[in-house]
């Protein structure tokens, strides 16, 4: 594993296009919207669906800092050529490599089934370089060799120019990953910069974006001359700098401090009982990995104990792992979960780091519907209300990379009936969010609209974006269309029946069921409405 060539800080795209009338139409996929399974099933999907369109270029690319990214451009074209052997010889091509990790083996995976099991893929590479990092491709064609190269450019350049991509340290970022932490933010206040005058909008967490034509991916936090005192935003950005306690000045700073809501997110919900020394070392091979993948580091003067801030980080931890439970704190927690939307597409590289059990499904089709029935059927309130959630956490439980932190936990006047956190590398889970609310009704009557908007409150004091309503007899209609309305808030308040839980068979019915729910809800959301 030390010969591995980690894919941390790499892009990894995939382009088709075409040209029609004059205009150019492209599609992509990248490694910051799909994981390596989810990454893998897109670009195959869409190659695919092209390939009737004979004068369609298609682009498989890498784009990092130059040595890794040549580096792995070296090793799938080789690979490549050993597999066009293969062919000739009659034996198998090979899909997978031991010198790539999971998210580069899935481009790696896809590169080999597209040109080597597809007849009339012949390869031509396709490489831009700019200053310390390239875009390393593999491009085909059922066209002339010199249309192809031709089209293939514009397809690259066009993309290049829509996301302006850019080495932040070692770590490559594109603009649409950088923006999508914004995505779900409320908008704070409009204010001028001191520097340059230019107006800024801040967002929750005490994120700031220019509104002038320049764009920057380090992320701004309103300072503290601006504000007249330190704000909950500028102390995380303090508790997440090591430079303190380390002598090592990380940058960009805003990408050191993303990367670290990451690592103390994975710590928090953890089985692990951290203390002094099992923080350390997890933080202190953390900060190895920051130094190698993903910032440039400067040497600076040690100010503060390592005992000291090791105890501000266990802090941290104990205060996420209270809001995930279900407790209110209205910034740091809040923007925590909100930052693991986009960013967990960091988790595959610091699972190692954190010591994580990883639990087996035991889901009875039977034992469930057992449990509806009971919960149904009986008659004392209080067994009616236990059973039901106690049901409810047995679905729950069966879905892979979802895990319950709290139950009936109490938060201001309001109660909630069950936390769930995002664990997954599952892309599809986590568009319902990092942090979801469970609300349970075993009632014999729709649960009413008063009942919806109680739920929507307390999501709105959090800051999560979905809510899964067990109803055993479902909403009524003003509940239902209640739900539309928030649908277009980006709120997603998922309705399951005990009808609904009857119809589950196997472990995957389970998460089936929600995201089938979840997407007819956000297809019933009209975007006119919203605007």
């Amino acid at each position: 594993m030390n010969n591995t060539i980690s894919s941390a800080g790499l892009v990894y795209v995939y382009f088709n296009g075409y040209e029609e009338n004059g205009l150019l139409h492209i599609e992509t996929v990248d490694s910051y919207r799909y994981l390596a399974d989810a990454f893998y099933e897109q670009v195959m999907e869409r190659s695919a669906a092209t390939e009737r369109e004979v004068k369609a270029v298609h682009v498989f690319a890498m784009l990092g800092i130059k040595e890794r990214a040549q580096a792995i451009y070296n090793l799938v074209e080789g690979e490549l050529k050993e597999n066009f052997q293969r062919i000739l010889n009659g034996t198998d091509i090979v899909k997978f490599s031991d010198k790539l990790d999971e998210i580069g083996n899935a481009f790696f995976t896809c590169v080999q089934e597209f040109f080597c099991e597809q007849p009339g893929h012949f390869p031509r590479p396709s490489l831009c370089e700019s200053g310390n990092w390239m875009l390393a491709g593999i491009c085909c064609s059922g066209m002339p060799d010199e249309s192809l190269d031709l089209l293939a450019d514009e397809i690259v350049s066009l993309w290049l120019a829509r996301e302006e991509p850019c080495l932040c340290g070692k770590q490559m970022m594109i603009r649409s990953f950088s923006l999508r932490d914004i995505v779900g933010r409320k908008v704070i206040a409009c204010i001028p910069q001191t520097e340059t005058g230019e107006w800024s909008f801040v967002f929750e967490g005490g994120h700031c974006l220019s509104m002038g034509t320049s764009f920057s991916y380090t992320k701004e936090t309103m300072h503290p001359n601006e504000l007249g005192g330190f704000s909950s935003s500028n102390l995380q950005t303090i508790q997440m700098n090591p430079v303190y306690a380390y002598g090592l000045y990380f940058s960009p700073l805003s990408l050191c401090e993303e990367w670290h809501k990451v690592f103390l997110y994975l710590c928090a919900v953890s089985e692990s009982v951290w203390d002094a020394k099992s923080i350390s070392e997890a933080y202190e091979k953390f900060l190895e990995f920051l130094q190698e993948f993903i910032c440039e580091t400067t040497r600076v003067e040690i100010i503060l104990m390592k005992e000291v801030y090791h105890a501000a980080l266990l802090r941290t931890i104990q205060g996420y792992r209270d809001f995930l439970e279900g407790e209110d704190e209205p910034v740091i927690s809040k923007d925590l979960h909100q930052t693991m939307n986009s960013r967990y597409v960091y988790l595959p590289y610091l699972w190692s780091l954190v010591p994580h059990v990883e639990t087996e499904c035991s889901f009875s089709a039977d034992l469930l519907h057992n449990m509806i029935r009971e919960a149904v059927d009986t008659a004392d309130i209080y067994k009616k209300g236990t059973r039901w959630e106690d049901t409810v956490a047995y679905v729950l439980e069966s879905v892979q990379g979802w895990k319950i932190t709290g139950r009936r936990v109490r938060a201001c006047s309001q109660e909630i009936d069950i936390s769930v956190v995002n664990v997954s590398l599952d892309d599809a889970l986590w568009k319902l969010g990092a942090y979801i609310l469970v609300e349970c009704k075993n009632w014999r009557a729709h649960v009413n609209l008063q009942q919806v908007r109680n739920i929507a409150h307390i999501s709105n004091m959090k800051g999560n974006k979905t809510v899964l309503f067990f109803s055993a007899a479902g909403l009524t209609k003003d509940a239902e269309e209640e739900i539309n309305r928030l649908s277009t808030q980006e709120l997603s308040i998922i309705c399951i029946t005990a009808d609904d839980l009857m119809q589950l068979q196997k472990p995957s019915d389970c998460k089936d069921l929600i995201l089938r729910k979840w997407r007819t809800l956000r297809d019933t959301v009209d975007i006119t409405a919203i605007i």
